[in-house]
């Protein structure tokens, strides 16, 4: 029996080589790869496996140098220069790669592999679009593979294309129900496009196939936060963590979540365990700081403040703007956090939607965005206005980020706009498209940073004019945002450049407040709210977060000096009333003497109640806002001091607007003079109550019609400007005759 030739045995050693390779068993493969080079040194085909194995080994240098020996012998192989394109890949060598590629598809323009892998060559030098036109060539010759239809998926989603991007990933998926990398990507762009829902079962079929993962628990654990069904998303957070103890951010959403239960305790030491992993993890250590004042628990603040400080100043990602208010009275410093979150969290889109073009409309289109139109305070201060606005001259939406309320104050918004939006589950990008197709004028932001921040629907820049207004008392540090409505005192002269907005000023205060607001008859005796029959009464209904030791120590001096005197504060858990009375205890007062108000439904019998108060004590360095408007309202005199950012200036703007500046201090040593002074003599907060009464229908706080007109004017500068092609300048709203 005559013995194979050399030749022939080398031929079916590497078709059993690469049946060996095609299955993954690369080892096997690569050592009768080199068997067939013993005997056919030559061996192009041989040599250029060797190369592709190596590539997938981690050893691309090697990988090329042996499919250059491949192409040295067979130099007209599409094949190989493919190959050699995807180790150039591997070494960050995109150019080079892009060549490889084209001299691929010139020997062969149908090379499906290599039209693949030049897409993801042009996506490497952030070529997208041509990219993406690759991929559909690859596709057109090779509709059913799974990884192109994953690239292609990609791209799209790159092209701010996410709904074309989740089909892709579907068909990859269908073709290959494992296919890890397409199942995630799939979860990751239906919770990005806010279809919270689809995202949920797309995350949990992940979570079928690789229960270990522990990044997909934490994603669970987050579009159950958005869901409402916060002890789930606890529960993920859990298994999170339970997969990997040094997830940092699993921790950090964890304590998220149990805040929005109101399990603080649990928060914060869960914040300390994600600091314990990763010391710098992103805003947890002002998220835990924050958390610590909702409690009232003060043994760090000095030290805990001072480094807050500093770290923003270095430009850190350690607090969320709107909590920074409450530990710093520097518009300078707002200003540096504002940029840190939004370069980090809304970065202005490649794309913006609106490029210049010119509306011509009827009437101005003004659009109202916000998570807070229902029982609110942004709602409770700026219904008024909206039910006041000129229908001639204005076309107002309101665009929600929560489903509608049907209580009072919801329905009423409802009814005073020409047209509510529910987007509460419209992806970021699928909102901007709504603004931009409606051809909105101007869009005012009503959320800024607070709660419910949904900033990226402002960095796709859909508007030609878009304003930070009324939710957020400091910049948004944004280059997207052109204006901010503020007023002289808020925003004083000379204080621009701690604004990333032109600043428009309103004549008198920026704050709306409704004249239409009711107040109940229903007046409680003192008894019956668990004041003393006797004796004067100190009130501060702001959230316990804005109360800081300082201020504390004023209080308690003012009620040590102040005989029969009490504390009324807004209601709290267990933990704050208690670290609260310890704290005056401390301070040599009596803990009773701290009385706190049950949360009433309606804000009405609120108001009613706030007029056995005698004097309403402002907070320091972030103001009561709407809080004050309302006592104000009610008929109680407010005492503020007057600080040096935004929200440290908002009392002073409020009692300017009804002409008692008396009440208006430049420190808390003038403060607590001020509230010793008034408490001490009955018939002084007596007199401003008279003052208050006579001046509630004429004074420009309480004039929502004049307001109105005002910000209207505002709009209408702002209009102009922009149609004339001028850039946002700031400006002063002259008040009408």
């Amino acid at each position: 029996m005559l013995s194979s030739s050399p030749v022939r045995e080398a031929a079916d050693t590497f078709q059993r080589a690469l049946a060996l390779h095609r299955s993954g068993r690369l080892e096997q493969a690569r050592t009768m790869y080199r068997q067939v080079l013993l005997t056919q040194p030559e061996d192009p085909d041989a040599l250029h496996q060797l190369g592709v194995i190596a590539v997938q080994t981690g050893d691309p240098q090697g990988g090329i140098e042996l499919i250059r020996q491949s192409l040295q012998i067979k130099p007209d192989q599409a094949e190989f220069h493919s190959s050699l394109g995807n180790a150039l890949r591997e070494l960050k060598k995109p150019e080079e790669a892009l060549e490889s590629y084209e001299r691929a598809l010139e020997l062969d323009p149908r090379h499906a592999a290599a039209l693949n892998n030049r897409g993801s060559a042009l996506l490497d030098l952030g070529r997208p679009a041509e990219a993406l036109e690759s991929y559909e060539r690859s596709l057109a010759l090779r509709p059913n593979h799974a990884g192109t239809l994953f690239n292609h998926g990609n791209v799209l989603l790159q092209l701010g294309r996410p709904a074309d991007a989740v089909r892709s990933y579907e068909q990859a998926v269908r073709l290959r129900p494992d296919f890890e990398p397409a199942l995630r990507a799939h979860s990751t762009t239906l919770c990005g496009m806010r279809r919270l829902t689809d995202g949920l079962a797309s995350l949990e079929r992940y979570l079928l196939l690789y229960p270990q993962n522990a990044d997909a628990h934490n994603d669970r654990g987050v579009v159950l936060s958005d869901l409402q069904r916060v002890q789930e998303a606890i529960q993920s957070f859990d298994r999170a963590i339970e997969l990997n103890p040094a997830l940092a951010s699993a921790q950090f959403l964890r304590a998220a979540a149990l805040s929005m239960q109101g399990w603080f305790a649990e928060a914060i030491d869960s914040y300390d365990r994600a600091l314990r992993i990763e010391p710098n993890c992103p805003f947890a250590l002002g998220a835990r700081a924050h958390v610590r004042l909702m409690q009232c628990e003060w043994d760090d603040w000095q030290q805990q403040t001072k480094q807050l400080q500093s770290a923003v100043a270095e430009g850190k990602a350690v607090i969320l703007p709107l909590a920074l208010c409450a530990f710093a009275d520097s518009a300078t410093l707002q200003l540096q956090c504002a940029r840190t979150f939004a370069d980090r969290c809304f970065p202005a889109a490649l794309y913006p939607l609106w490029t210049g073009e010119r509306y011509a409309h009827d009437r101005i289109r003004v659009a109202y965005l916000s998570a807070d139109f229902r029982t609110h305070p942004v709602s409770y201060l700026l219904a008024g206005v909206l039910e006041r606005h000129d229908r001639k001259r204005f076309e107002i939406t309101a665009l929600s980020l929560r489903p509608p309320e049907a209580s009072p104050t919801g329905r009423r918004v409802q009814a005073a706009v020409d047209r509510f939006v529910d987007v509460s589950l419209q992806a970021d990008a699928d909102v901007a498209q709504l603004i931009r197709e409606q051809q909105i004028d101007i869009l005012v932001d009503l959320q800024g940073y607070t709660l419910g921040t949904r900033a990226a629907i402002l960095a796709h820049r859909a508007a030609p004019m878009q304003v930070n207004f009324l939710g957020f008392p400091a910049t948004m540090g944004a280059s997207y945002i052109d204006y901010i409505v503020a007023d002289d005192v808020v925003i004083p002269a000379g204080a621009e450049s701690d604004y990333t907005e032109q600043v428009v000023r309103l004549p008198h205060c920026y704050l709306p407040c409704d004249d239409r607001q009711p107040i109940s008859e229903r007046l409680p005796t003192r008894e019956a709210v668990g004041l003393p029959r006797e004796g004067f009464v100190f009130c501060a209904f702001n959230n316990h977060y804005k109360i800081n030791p300082v201020l504390f120590d004023v209080w308690m001096s003012l009620l040590r000096r102040t005989p029969g005197s009490v504390l009324w504060l807004r209601s709290a858990g267990p933990i704050p009333t208690a670290n609260l009375r310890r704290e005056a205890t401390a301070r040599g007062v009596a803990p009773e003497r701290l009385v706190f108000a049950a949360e009433l439904p309606l804000l009405a019998d609120h108001l009613a109640r706030l007029r056995l108060a005698d004097l309403f004590l402002d907070t320091l360095p972030y103001n009561a806002h709407a809080t004050a408007a309302h006592a104000l309202w009610a008929g109680v005199p407010v005492l503020t001091c007057r600080g040096g950012a935004f929200a440290a200036r908002v009392g002073a703007s409020l009692l300017r607007s009804v002409d008692l500046p008396e009440l208006i201090a430049d420190d808390l040593q003038q403060y607590e003079s001020l509230a010793t002074q008034l408490a001490g003599s009955p018939r002084a907060p007596a007199e401003i109550r008279s003052r208050l009464a006579r001046n509630r229908r004429t004074c420009p706080l309480f004039d929502t019609e004049r307001f109105c007109r005002a910000l209207e004017s505002a709009y209408v500068t702002m209009w102009e400007r922009a149609r004339a092609g001028e850039a946002p300048s700031g400006f002063a709203v002259v008040p009408p005759p």
